[in-house]
């Protein structure tokens, strides 16, 4: 029995993770899954971490270990259960990792090219904007064919299919 289920974007998400999914606004024109979730290349989301977890940005000192179990059990079949999480800001256009730093570092030592993730956008959008200030994550353009059906109207919602990202298609 495979451990891949439905195909999103053209790369299998595997069986066991969170697809998550909209209420009916956010997820790709056609997409009648209205999923949110979309597997991304590792070296893409490298771009928007804050902390590599590693090495300087241990988390804790529990950090490796945490890194090391999680690699193991996707070594042994497992899979990221819940996604990544990028934050957004449009009045920014830009956006970092979240949540998820343990997880990305896992999959990448375990050997994965690519890993879940979905967009939350922050209504204020104050840590993208300052990440952006120092320089941490990366840029992130709201690509709104799809989302808006009226002309001026600037209504996003908070959880965004990355497909609608200029840098995630």
């Amino acid at each position: 029995m495979s451990n891949l289920s439905k195909q999103f974007d053209g790369v299998p998400i595997p069986e066991g993770t969170v697809i998550r999914r909209s209420g009916g606004i956010g997820h790709l024109p056609g997409d009648e899954s209205r999923s949110i979730t979309k597997m991304l290349p590792i070296e893409t989301v490298k771009r928007y971490r804050e902390y590599d977890r590693e090495g300087a940005h241990a988390q804790g000192e529990h950090s490796e270990e945490r890194i090391q179990e999680i690699a193991k059990e996707l070594r042994g079949g497992g899979v990221i259960k819940e996604p990544l999480m990028l934050e957004h800001s449009t009045k920014h256009q830009w956006g970092y990792l979240g949540e998820g730093h343990h997880r990305l570092a896992a999959a990448e030592r375990a050997g994965l090219t690519h890993v879940p993730v979905f967009v939350y956008s922050g209504a204020s959008g104050w840590g993208p904007g300052e990440r952006k200030k120092k320089g941490i994550g990366a840029p992130l353009t709201f690509d709104r064919s799809g989302i808006n059906r009226f002309e001026g109207d600037t209504y996003q919602p908070e959880e965004l299919h990355p497909g609608h990202f200029k840098e995630l298609k």
